[in-house]
């Protein structure tokens, strides 16, 4: 498990320590941070790894069905896995904003979509001298602009300080070929007064 795994482990382990008060009243904000799992193909690069998110969201409408969340979403991939493409080691951040919407909800349970903007940084290392055909490496950086739409589901209970999201579509597409495709498990921290 890397340094960002580990980090992000501990994060989760802490927001989901809960401390009961008297009487807790939340505000239509919250902290947001997921990991997830997917696929990205850009101008050159070519990897599946780990995407790991952080946010600030802030909810609106009377049922608070409508969300607007600008986020950090960052990338760790690798061609580990495909065989078509050259070693590559890379990153990717995006900074985004993202509109969510509860289509559908039961209780505390939803059926959501969102749809968003970014703005996305990838930098890595093209082989790593070891390979058959090449032993030369190269480093490479691209900037991609685009949208993202995705849909899961969202468990809300009112009294609890915790969200959680299951998402299982998350797809980005933008310039110069760019594809950015995963799942992601996810938790809101609902911030009080």
């Amino acid at each position: 498990m890397n340094y960002s795994s580990s980090v992000l482990a501990l994060l989760f382990l802490f927001l989901t320590l809960s401390v009961k008060a008297q009487e807790t009243h939340f505000t239509r904000s919250s902290i947001k941070v997921g990991v997830g799992l997917g696929g990205n193909d850009g101008e050159t690069e070519t990897g599946l790894g780990v995407v790991y998110l952080i946010g600030y969201q802030k909810n609106f409408g009377q049922n608070e069905k409508l969300r607007v969340s600008p986020n950090l979403l960052h990338g760790e991939f690798s061609s580990a896995g495909i065989n078509d493409v050259r070693d590559q080691f890379y990153r990717t951040t995006s900074l985004g904003i993202n509109a969510a919407y509860d289509l559908v909800r039961y209780k505390s349970v939803s059926l959501l979509i969102n749809t968003g903007v970014f703005i996305n940084y990838s930098r890595g290392l093209f082989g790593n001298g070891g390979e058959i055909s090449n032993n030369s490496s190269a480093y490479f950086k691209t900037l991609y602009v685009g949208g993202n739409i995705g849909a899961g589901f969202r468990i809300s209970p009112p009294a609890s300080r915790f969200t959680y999201e299951i998402k299982p579509v998350n797809i980005g597409l933008g310039n110069k070929g760019f594809v950015l495709g995963y799942a992601m498990l996810g938790l809101d921290f609902k911030l009080t007064k």
